[in-house]
């Protein structure tokens, strides 16, 4: 797995996610950051992608409660933002 520094990462964004292959973002090459997996990856499983997407709906959740938002409000506030963004479109 390849390793790219957040400075060359952020550098050559386009070139890194079109990567065939994961790689680990790290923070002066030393510190992990992140792993990136293509979705088309064949090291990226259905099993990993899953994990991935329960983690981050977790943090998602985490997030929302604790700023006292909920599943209704969300939607609520999608709603007005479709509404507001039809009229400006005409």
């Amino acid at each position: 797995m390849q390793t790219v520094t957040v400075h060359e990462f952020h550098n050559h964004v386009a070139k890194w996610l079109r990567a065939p292959e994961p790689f680990v973002v790290t923070r002066y090459g030393k510190e992990p950051l992140g792993v990136y997996y293509p979705a088309g990856s064949p090291e990226a499983t259905k099993e990993m992608r899953w994990s991935i997407f329960e983690a981050m709906t977790q943090q998602i959740g985490r997030q929302l409660k604790r700023k006292g938002l909920s599943e209704k409000d969300i939607l609520n506030d999608f709603k007005e933002w479709k509404k507001s963004s039809r009229k400006s479109r005409r």
